[in-house]
């Protein structure tokens, strides 16, 4: 549970600080944000994040706490801002990636499943499809989506982590991992909730680094350092298609698509 603070307070200093950051008064801005983590430690603004931008944090995670606000902030507009606005079309790319190697009926897992895009696209060849995602107003839209058998509140590498009922025969992270840094925990997980020969189709926004934070306060990875961690996780990646993730003021953002199977 998330420790109380004065949500009209951490509202007026962030805004501060965002006015300072867009000023150029970096140092100024980033007194103000440390001040926002003292007042939130769970950081529902996700000052690290832009922190991060300017060299001044190194998060190995988006702040769920964070995640979970913009998503509820946005939970009605989503699916217009993200597909007509934005372009974004990974959940019909992942599932032409995972069509051309698996045949259905599986039990898929959707992480960070929102209001059921991917539960669309996959409903063919799924027995049974598992919802997970940090905020309860995407998982109301997803609900009227009726293809999940089950849709939880929760943060995906722990809820992979605590599953302990049947394995999964697929799991899905589409846009996931521009809000997680580190992928070995996710990998892990990954690969104690799949059956063995179960599958992972992930999409990642290509960096140079192993994972530095964008200007867009989102995590890229280099394509090697994604593979690097699934292999060291007991994978084996059997498909990696460069691909674009969405778009950014008409300007495409390059990402990739892996797929990968369990060991």
């Amino acid at each position: 549970m998330s420790a109380p603070f004065d949500a009209d307070a951490l509202g007026a200093l962030y805004d501060k600080a965002r006015r300072l950051e867009d000023a150029g008064d970096i140092a100024g801005a980033a007194t103000l944000f440390h001040a926002c983590l003292e007042m939130d430690p769970d950081d529902h603004c996700g000052v690290v994040m832009r922190l991060a931008g300017h060299g001044l944090a190194v998060p190995q995670t988006a702040p769920p706490a964070y995640v979970a606000t913009l998503f509820e902030q946005h939970a009605e507009a989503f699916d217009e801002i993200l597909v007509t606005r934005l372009g974004y079309d990974v959940p019909a790319l992942a599932r032409r990636l995972v069509g051309a190697h698996r045949e259905g009926p599986l039990r898929i897992l959707d992480l960070g499943c929102g209001t059921g895009l991917v539960g669309a696209v996959f409903a063919d060849i799924a027995s049974e499809i598992v919802g997970v995602d940090l905020a309860e107003g995407m998982l109301a839209l997803a609900d009227e989506r009726d293809v999940y058998t089950d849709l939880y509140v929760g943060e995906a590498v722990a809820f992979m982590a605590g599953w302990d009922e049947a394995p999964f025969d697929l799991v899905v992270a589409a846009d996931v991992w521009p809000y997680l840094g580190d992928l070995a925990p996710f990998a892990a997980a990954a690969a104690a909730c799949l059956a063995p020969g179960g599958s992972l189709v992930a999409s990642s926004e290509r960096g140079a680094a192993d994972f530095a934070v964008t200007p867009t306060q989102r995590f890229a990875h280099a394509t090697a350092y994604a593979a690097r961690v699934l292999d060291a996780a007991g994978f084996q990646v059997a498909a990696t298609e460069p691909i674009t993730v969405r778009h950014e003021e008409g300007v495409p953002v390059a990402g990739d698509l892996l797929l990968a199977h369990r060991r």
